[in-house]
């Protein structure tokens, strides 16, 4: 299946210091280009979300501005506030925080993500189907400008999914997120694009944050699952809701041992047969024998501040470490990254 990207672009006049990326210049709210340059051009764009088994139009179409080289994304109606640009429509939808069109800070922003505080680099797409005037696209993921984040659209919409299925379970403990949800899922479910949308996903946001903590998770059942479960060892010198929460979901995501056999098998194959720890360098078999492999342990390597949740965790996620160089990983909050303990093994 063919796939297209849109990505963020600043648009205007740029002023670039010697040196710097020009994209990092400064230069007007940003406009959105597709690539490749022929995959949207003079296509009007529906959106399908298949987890929700929903198309809505996204009221926008591309145009190939010759001239300037740009493949670019352009509105129907330019200066309707009511209808949202592609990106922000998929967002809203998948109950995200709302992307900047401008890059002001040019620097990581802070996690979790809030409304407007960070810009979309780019957007992944399937082409479902194209006639040569219509082009259907289905989201994948989304990268975050600034950081190495990508998030899963697809994990997102079938966590969404989730929640609709299950709204009496979220219902019979939290009735006004349950309400919310469904306010959410009723606007999107009008197939069309309207600033609603984002309205609706403010409002479960809000709701979540009350019961949960800050947090990036679209699924409301997901939050509430992890939040029944046993404190971890991990958790004892967190402190907020929000930080709790995400420490528990990683320690829960590392510890599910089907996975984390998976794994080890992953790293072993792709390895040559041996699974050495990736931030000290030991080779258990060479240093305790054909029982050392029990000393290497799965960590998830996103940082727990960026971490979603709601989405399912893949294997090229996770790293082999040995037990020691795990509890020093985790000695602060966050935890350490693989990378800082290689630098002092």
């Amino acid at each position: 299946m063919a796939t297209c990207t849109v990505r963020w672009r600043p648009s205007g006049r740029q002023r670039v210091a010697a040196g710097q990326d020009r994209d990092r210049g400064s230069g007007g709210r940003g406009e959105f280009e597709y690539v490749p340059a022929d995959t949207l051009n003079e296509r009007t764009i529906n959106v399908f979300f298949e987890p929700l088994g929903l198309m809505i139009p996204a009221e926008v179409r591309g145009v190939n501005e010759k001239a300037q080289r740009k493949p670019r994304l352009r509105k129907f109606e330019k200066d309707n506030h009511s209808k949202f640009h592609l990106p922000q429509l998929v967002m809203a939808v998948a109950r995200l925080p709302e992307p900047a069109r401008e890059d002001k800070a040019h620097a990581a922003p802070a996690f979790p993500l809030e409304n407007k505080s960070f810009v979309m680099d780019s957007m992944h797409f399937d082409i479902i189907e194209d006639d040569g005037i219509t082009t259907t696209l289905a989201p994948l993921w989304v990268s975050i400008r600034n950081t190495s984040v990508q998030i899963d659209l697809q994990d997102r919409f079938t966590g969404i999914a989730k929640d609709i299925e299950q709204i009496d379970q979220i219902a019979s403990k939290h009735p006004d997120l349950a309400a919310a949800i469904q306010a959410h899922g009723a606007e999107v479910m009008k197939g069309v694009n309207s600033t609603v949308i984002r309205k609706a996903a403010d409002r479960i946001v809000d709701i979540q944050t009350a019961i949960f903590g800050k947090t990036n998770v679209g699924s409301a059942f997901v939050l509430e699952s992890y939040s029944e479960k046993p404190e971890t060892d991990i958790e004892s010198e967190v402190v907020g809701k929000e930080g709790r929460l995400l420490t528990r979901i990683h320690a829960y995501k590392e510890r599910d041992r089907g996975f984390a056999l998976m794994a080890k098998k992953f790293y072993k194959d792709k390895n040559g047969g041996k699974l050495d720890c990736q931030a000290c360098g030991l080779d258990p078999i060479k240093l305790y024998g054909a029982d050392g492999e029990r000393c290497i342990e799965a960590h998830h390597t996103i940082p727990i501040e960026e971490l979603q949740p709601d989405s399912e965790t893949r294997v090229h996620e996770m790293a082999m470490v040995c037990a020691s160089c795990h509890r020093v990983i985790h000695a602060k909050k966050p935890c350490l990254l693989v990378a800082d303990v290689v630098k002092h093994a």
